[in-house]
């Protein structure tokens, strides 16, 4: 038996089709089932295969593989991700006036990873959302929940 990452087939949405897609081609599918859109096993930037399911000698897991975020060898975040992104972005520029929405643009980057920023951009963030109605505020809520990392989801007071 091999040992090493397999290849993990995406939906352009993040829906996770086949954490198996290079051992188990029989699973594939061109399209999204929950949702129609195109599916990728590799990053759009690089090429490089998305990582899917480790196998292991001597080890058998049916635990689910998370869908990655970002390309482990170009950095790039992959379509879904971006999509979260502008999500926030458009958000916060309907909700938020000049100024206010291009820093909480800035933030959400610093947000979205465990980096040495990270507590201090949200909570600048968190602060620029108080001035936005309940409606958006919940609805920007939710989406920063599938962006922020674990240390940001903390600092917002959010369950990791």
């Amino acid at each position: 038996m091999r040992e090493g990452y397999d290849v993990m087939q995406v939906c352009v949405n993040g829906h996770q089709i086949n954490s198996s897609a290079q051992s188990m081609p029989q699973f594939n599918q061109p399209f999204c089932d929950q949702c129609g859109a195109e599916t990728i096993t590799a990053c759009p930037e690089c090429r490089t295969p998305i990582p899917g399911y480790y196998y292991a000698s001597g080890v058998l897991s049916v635990s689910r593989v998370p869908v990655p975020n970002n390309c482990t060898q170009c950095g790039v975040a992959y379509p879904w991700r971006q999509a979260t992104l502008a999500s926030a972005v458009e958000i916060f520029e309907l909700e938020l006036d000049g100024q206010d929405a291009s820093d909480a643009a800035a933030l959400l980057p610093l947000i979205a990873s465990d980096n040495p920023r990270t507590e201090v951009a949200a909570l600048k963030l968190k602060r620029l959302m108080s001035k936005m109605a309940k409606p958006a505020y919940d609805i920007t809520i939710k989406v920063i929940s599938d962006l922020a990392s674990e240390t940001a989801k903390k600092t917002f007071g959010m369950k990791p």
